[in-house]
């Protein structure tokens, strides 16, 4: 401010580098020195107008009679740093609808859908394990995976006497999903989930024949075997090459019992003596409402190179 330290003038106040710097008398109070010299007096130099006679619909006006506005410095690092927290924290859905503008492929290639809901997905982005597929992402991860995952853990690392422990690993070892997404409330028949199982080292896709023989093979020896009351259809197969040569085999399928009817689309890949699964499920009445859903996980399904593809990702998103 000037040297008579008021904040009446806002054009005044912006040349000057601060209150406590005393720079030159503004116009307004050298004008109404000059007046109190011609009329012999001395008076105090003028405060400006008062609280009552203050426009509080003209922002400059109010912010001049307040004191100082803030350092341009402080009000670019301020915004900046507004900017920042807003699309962090994907407020109103800005972050995501700014990563759908291109159809999501840069969101994909910097795999920031793991993050924030884009063009209505999310990635699940397993780097313990080494896959990735997108879900909707209105769909909610399934807690029993994670509570079943948290007891084994405890049952290893546990102080249970030996006879217990022993007990325990005597019971049947099943490949349990390591990652489960379904709509709210759903009771699990509707879902997209990954299992992945270790099998022979040097097994490949290829082994058993084109797309189709596998599908069938699948069929008739785990998912409805002969003896069953289970009844599994075909409807169609086909494989792909992802941008690594890997190769997967996707399949859709019904299967039917007495208590069910369900409709499947399944893919399935191997590296590394591990057959990874990925398998969408719902009831056949709802198919045609889950259908474009399902086919965007399984054509996303992806498994990764190595876990220092994504430097920087924790073990599981």
């Amino acid at each position: 401010m000037c040297r008579c330290n008021t904040t009446h003038c806002f054009t005044e106040a912006l040349r000057c580098p601060s209150r406590r710097s005393r720079g030159p008398v503004c116009l307004r109070c050298q004008n109404n020195t000059e007046k109190s010299s011609q009329s012999g007096g001395s008076s105090a130099p003028d405060t400006g107008r008062t609280k009552s006679q203050l426009n509080l619909q003209d922002p400059v006006e109010t912010i001049a009679w307040g004191g100082n506005l803030p350092s341009r410095r402080r009000a670019i690092t301020g915004g900046l740093s507004g900017l920042a927290i807003i699309l962090a924290s994907n407020f109103g859905g800005i972050t995501g609808g700014l990563l759908s503008l291109d159809g999501g492929q840069l969101a994909g290639r910097l795999k920031a859908d793991a993050l924030f809901p884009v063009a209505g997905y999310k990635r699940c982005l397993d780097t313990q394990n080494g896959y990735e597929f997108r879900y909707p992402s209105r769909w909610l991860a399934d807690q029993q995976l994670y509570r079943r995952a948290a007891e084994r853990i405890e049952q290893r690392t546990g102080l249970d006497p030996p006879s217990a422990a022993r007990s325990r690993q005597k019971r049947r070892q099943v490949s349990e999903p390591t990652a489960a997404f379904g709509p709210p409330g759903s009771t699990g028949e509707e879902n997209v989930s990954v299992i992945v199982a270790p099998i022979g080292q040097s097994f490949r896709l290829q082994d058993l024949g084109d797309a189709s023989s596998a599908a069938q093979r699948f069929l008739s020896t785990t998912v409805a075997p002969e003896g069953s009351d289970k009844q599994a259809r075909l409807l169609k197969a086909s494989e792909r090459l992802d941008e690594s040569g890997e190769l997967y085999y996707t399949c859709e399928f019904t299967v039917q019992s007495p208590k069910f009817f369900r409709h499947n689309l399944s893919v399935y890949a191997v590296r590394n003596g591990l057959l990874y699964t990925l398998n969408g499920q719902c009831r056949e009445e709802r198919w045609e409402q889950l259908k474009d859903d399902m086919e965007v996980s399984a054509r996303s399904f992806h498994i990764l190179g190595s876990r220092t593809d994504i430097p920087g990702w924790g073990s599981r998103l």
